[in-house]
Parts: C-alpha cells; structure tokens; sequence
C-alpha cells in the first residue's frame, strides 16, 4: 500500500536523487574530518538530467573525540544534595542551581536532588561537562540546561554511571515559554563521548534534545522518554557508541523542514537497540546509513526520511514496523538489513498524487489472457499491450520520475504484508542481493512500482501473492522468470531451478504461504533451457530462505521451459504470453486477466530470481 509523505513541492525531490548519488561515493564519516556529499549529475527516470551543488557536509571536529581531562586544569564540581561544592572557576551554586558562566572543562560527581546545571556562555566558547559519576534530577525542567555556548560536550567517564531525569511537568515563567523541554537540552551544538555510561529518563517529552546539530561519539547511552529519544534539530551523527532507546514518539529524529535546510542524521558506527511508538529514526531531511548496527522495533516507520535515504554499510534488523524503509529516494549500496512490516517493506513516496492507481477500466472485456494483446504479444515483455489493451493501458500520472529505488550492492531481505518492494515512481537494480517475501493477500504484490524496474544485474527473488504480481520492465538487461501456480504453496516448500548442466540457478524456501515467484539472476540466460522444480531438500547454508551451494535432492518437477524472451512469464504447463490465467497482455501490469483485477501500470513486468 501507499503512504504519501508530506513534501513541500519537486525541488526537495531533486535534492533527494544528488544525496543518494553522492552518498555512494563519500559515507564513512569515521575515518575523515568530513564528509561532503558534492555536485553530482543524474538521471531520472524520465530521462532528464539533474544537477545540483553541496547537500550535505558532516563534520567532526577534534574536541569531539575524548581525550584525558586530567590535563585540562578542570573545575571540580561536587554534588551534594541540594547544592555542589566547587573548586575552580567559571561556575557557582546558589538554590539548587549550579550555573557555569565561562568556557573550560568541569568535572561533575555526586548526587543533585531537584536541580539543574545550567550552561551560559556569552562568548561562545566550548564546555566540556565531565560527568564522572552522577545524578542529576529535576522535577520541573531539564537537569541539564545548556542556554548558550558555542558547543557543548558532555564526556562520560569510564567506569562511571551517570543518571540524569527530568519531571512529569515542567514550569515555564510564562505562558509564550515552551523550553527546554527535554531532560538533557541544549539550544546550541551538543556532543557526546568517552566510555562510561549515562541513563537518561525524559519523564516530560524528549531524552535528549539540541537545538543544532548533535554528534556522538562514544559512550554508552540508556534512554527513555515520553516522545522522542533522541533529537537534533539539524543533524544527529554518530561515529561510535551503543544506545538503547525506548521512546514513546520518534527514536531518532531531527527536526529542520525549511527547504533547503532540512535536518540530517547520519550513522557511521555504534550500536543501537531502538524501541519507538512512531519512526524508530524519522529525518526531516535526508539519512545515511554507512557504519554500525541497528537493531528496530517500531511503532510507525523503521527508518523514514522526508528527503533521502542512502544505506551503504553496517548491518539493519527491522524486526517490527509499519513500513520498514521509507523515503522519496532510497539508494541501497552495501550493507545489510532485513525488513519486517505489516504494511509495505521498502516504500517510495513523495506524498504527491501518485498514490492513486492508474490506467484503464479494471476488467476490460478484452482483458482474457492473450485477447487483444496488440503489437507486443508473444513477447513477454513489459508494456507490450497497447492503450486500451487487456486490463487497462499504464497511466502516466504515478509513474513520478522523482521517486526513486537505487539497488546497486548490498543484502536486502523483506518480509512483508503489505508491498514488498514499493515505489510511487521507479526501480533500478545493478547490484547485490534482494529476498522478498511479501503478502499473501492479492491486494498487495512482492514488487509494485509506477514507473519502471530496470534489472541489470544483482541478484532478485520475490515470492508472494498472484493477484498483483509484476515483473521488470522491458528496459531490462538481465533476464528474469515469473512462475504463477495454479493454487496456493505452502511455506518452507523449496522452489529450485537449474539450467540444462544441472547448474543451480536458486534453491529459495518462501518464508510464507506464496503462489507466484519471481527471479532474476546473473545466471540466468535469454534463449536456454530450464527445469523449475517444487519441494525436496537443499544441503546448503540458507540466508533468509535463499540457500548457497549444497546438493539439490528429492524435489518433483513443475515444468521444463526455455526462456525465449528476456523476460519469461511461466505456469505449471509451460510458458504463457500472460499471466497464468491471472493478468492481462504480455509483460508488466497489475492483474487484469479474465475481465477483471487491477490494470497494467507502467508496463513493467516481475522479475525472476537468478542463481549467483
């Protein structure tokens, strides 16, 4: 199914096509003081070149790292109570409140009881808040307050564990007043490092909350929140790290919407454990993925961008979600991550109006399968059905060249109930590996997209429900093999298909009950033959179902075909010029077969998985 994202207008989503095109050449912000994502040309769908300059620079500086304050002639702070006592300069206590006034280092411990440190330093300069072993509450504000300072960093001291929470309710000193908000809030840049670690109880609205940009950088962080774990208005990055965030609103989430400035959240490492009432990482912006592991269990969207989404390394496990991946433009070039969602599992919307289902009248009286299949009939090739051909001619209104899903590496598994693989505009394939196993229901389909799929290389099988089934399109150059059976395959039941040799093109178990499969494999070949067989036992080491080497035994043969078309549409009895009795003319389309169903969009058609 589609959901629409509330985008401001086209030229943020030509924005979104240049960050997934740079983001495949510059990621890892861990090794390099930054990363810019620079001037880069490329093509939409629709053919037209776009080009735009700088999206998006990632910086971090020095300090950002730890290193040893022993040497750093701090201010010592310790809590005790009600007040603190302090040795040094730049800070001073008075009820409740320990106010540091001048740039330097502060060494925190002890215990603080319904108070708050604040930071406010007129000439901007860095403050570095030690926390070696504390905790820190307040019951009507932030316990820590960072008003103003160029930036702030709080380091956390190995072999410590600091706590920090707010209360249920804050108090403002007037009405028009709505911060800080958040236990730990910073209206400036904030930083996190070291090795110890911090429990942070957002008990009012957020855990933690900077106004710019916020880096992380090392430490282990526990937070809970009412709303949002983490938040940072125009950047959140991370480098190293382990987090555990248990949030009622938005796991990870910056905030910036202005066009042209949207917020950005960037991974480059750590560990992260997110549970979220709503998107388990939400940007306003764009969102790249290059280092670290993820591990997802959310309310709404796993990973949801309003701009762009590149993923180019470290390792993804959406195990709950409503749609697992979601943004105008994702780009998928390394890593890997596995998706489950009740609704769609890669979805690619930009919220305009392409979420209505185009074409011709569902069910056309010529829409019997071969009937009025015009100049592309025989073929097997997406779109080949004229205007007014069986099941409805594509429409050209969701076909949004904007709206784009980039796989060129990587290891993709989805696992979902609603559309596997979606995208309100288009799909190009090059590289990597992608499983799907999507509905079982026929409102859905394991691949659904607009525009078109271009398949030339990489590795697909897409396993689920007939009803809607698509292939590539005719604009492919790697050949695929749609099988649709005639009832229901159970579960687990291995689909095997080898070439004349006896070489294995793929031996996938379905991790759902399925009755169409589609695959489309380096390995597989236009004008060879093919035995496609059901059942029996692989020795092999299966990953999501899909198994590398081992033996083959024990299956019962489905059918023998060769595979005249790049393109191969296929049934129990051989080789259809449609869709098994379910779609309508030759190629791509939804179903529209025996005068009724969905019709034809795009004129792509479903792809085969082959063998690597």
């Amino acid at each position: 199914m589609k959901k629409p994202l509330n985008m401001k207008g086209a030229g943020v989503l030509l924005l979104c096509a240049v960050v997934l095109a740079a983001c495949n050449e510059t990621t890892d912000i861990a090794s390099t003081p930054a990363v810019t994502t620079t001037g880069t040309t490329t093509a939409a769908a629709s053919g037209k070149a776009v080009t735009t300059d700088v999206i998006q620079k990632v910086e971090f500086a020095a300090e950002d790292a730890y290193t040893d304050w022993a040497s750093a002639n701090p201010t010592k702070i310790s809590l005790t109570g009600t007040s603190a006592t302090i040795e040094g300069e730049g800070a001073a206590a008075k009820d409740g409140k320990i106010a540091i006034t001048k740039a330097g280092t502060y060494v925190v411990s002890g215990k603080l009881t319904d108070g708050q440190i604040t930071v406010n330093v007129k000439d901007k300069g860095v403050v570095r808040l030690v926390l070696n072993g504390v905790e820190i509450s307040n019951s009507t504000s932030s316990a820590i307050f960072v008003e103003e300072a160029g930036k702030a960093i709080i380091s956390l001291q190995e072999g410590t564990e600091n706590i920090v929470s707010d209360g249920t309710k804050y108090v403002y000193p007037d009405a028009t007043t709505d911060e800080p908000n958040s236990a730990i809030f910073s209206k400036d840049d904030l930083t996190s490092n070291g090795a110890g670690k911090l429990v942070v109880k957002g008990n009012y609205n957020n855990g933690i909350t900077s106004k710019d940009k916020l880096r992380i950088t090392g430490g282990t962080l526990d937070i809970k929140a009412v709303d949002d774990g983490v938040m940072g208005r125009d950047l959140v990055a991370v480098q190293a790290g382990t987090l555990t965030i248990d949030a009622g609103g938005h796991g990870i989430k910056t905030s910036n919407d202005k066009e042209g400035e949207e917020g950005y959240i960037s991974f480059a490492g750590g560990t992260f454990t997110i549970k979220s009432g709503e998107d388990a990482l939400h940007s306003s912006g764009g969102l790249d993925v290059s280092g670290g592991d993820l591990h997802i269990n959310a309310g709404d969207d796993g990973i949801h961008a309003e701009v762009s989404l590149a993923i180019a390394g470290g390792t993804i496990d959406i195990t709950q979600s409503n749609e697992g991946i979601e943004a105008p433009a994702v780009l998928i070039s390394g890593g890997k991550t596995n998706v489950v969602s009740t609704d769609d599992g890669v979805n690619i919307s930009s919220g305009d109006a392409e979420s209505a289902e185009s074409g011709g009248a569902p069910g056309a009286a010529t829409g019997a399968a071969g009937a009025g299949a015009g100049a592309g009939a025989g073929t097997g090739q997406a779109g080949a059905a004229p205007a007014g051909g069986p099941g409805g001619a594509p429409g050209a209104s969701g076909a949004n060249s904007s709206n784009m899903l980039t796989i060129t590496g990587g290891f993709l598994s989805v696992d979902s109930k609603g559309d596997g693989l979606d995208s309100n505009g288009s799909i190009t394939m090059s590289g990597g590996t992608v499983v799907v196993n999507g509905p079982i229901e026929n409102n859905n389909g394991s691949l659904d997209y607009d525009g078109t799929f271009v398949m030339t290389g990489g590795f697909l099988v897409a396993a689920g429900s007939s009803g809607m089934v698509q292939a590539t399109s005719d604009k492919s150059t790697q050949a695929g093999v749609l099988m649709t059976y005639t009832k229901t395959q159970q579960a687990g039941a291995l689909v095997h298909l080898e070439d004349s040799a006896g070489n294995a093109i793929i031996t996938f178990a379905p991790a759902k009950n399925y009755q169409s499969v589609f695959v489309s494999s380096p390995n597989l070949k236009q004008d060879a033959s093919y035995t496609l067989s059901s059942g029996g036992s692989s020795t092999g080491t299966a990953t999501k179902g899909l198994f590398e080497g081992g033996t083959y035994q024990g299956g019962t043969k489905v059918v023998d075909f060769k595979t005249a078309t790049l393109i191969t549409w296929l049934s129990e009895t051989g080789v259809t010029e449609a869709r098994s009795g379910m779609m309508g003319g030759p190629g791509g389309g939804r179903q529209g077969g025996g005068g009724g169903g969905m019709p034809p969009q795009g004129g792509g058609q479903r792809p085969q998985r082959a063998a690597q």
